[in-house]
């Protein structure tokens, strides 16, 4: 398997969720390591539940972000959100009945490039609306 790194080339324009967006890389690398060096099914197991975790955090700090923008997509991109909770609930589930074959190469790879896929093409497509909202999303821009 082979890991990612977040870059600049993944900014959305907001510093919050960039520095969202690097932990959940960071997450992801920790779990590709976990699974390809073998680690006890605890280990994989928790990393696994972190990264479940801060991906439902980030999501909804984003959906705020959007809100607040008045980001016109902002269901649609929801409902994608939703969409991963769901997958990686399930393969989480799954992981701890015992399946441990649930967190295969394939897999991990898919969480990949639904990451950095989601962040180039679907997050990329609300910056121009986060970059005129105040950075941390609580303010929306000025009118002048």
């Amino acid at each position: 398997m082979t890991s990612i790194a977040w870059s600049e080339a993944f900014s959305v324009g907001n510093s919050l969720l960039d520095s969202d967006h690097r932990i959940l890389f960071d997450l992801l690398t920790q779990l590709f390591d976990a699974t390809d060096t073998g680690q006890s099914r605890d280990v994989v197991g928790s990393v696994l539940s972190a990264l479940s975790e801060y991906a439902e955090h980030h999501f909804r700090r984003e959906e705020a972000l959007l809100a607040a923008s008045g980001y016109p997509d902002i269901e649609i991109h929801r409902a994608e959100h939703r969409r991963l909770e769901d997958h990686v609930r399930d393969i989480s589930g799954r992981y701890r009945a015992g399946e441990r074959g649930v967190l295969d190469e394939q897999v991990v790879e898919l969480l990949k490039k639904w990451l950095t896929q989601h962040i180039q093409v679907t997050d990329k497509s609300y910056k121009p609306w986060v970059e005129r909202t105040a950075d941390g999303g609580t303010i929306p821009p000025s009118v002048t």
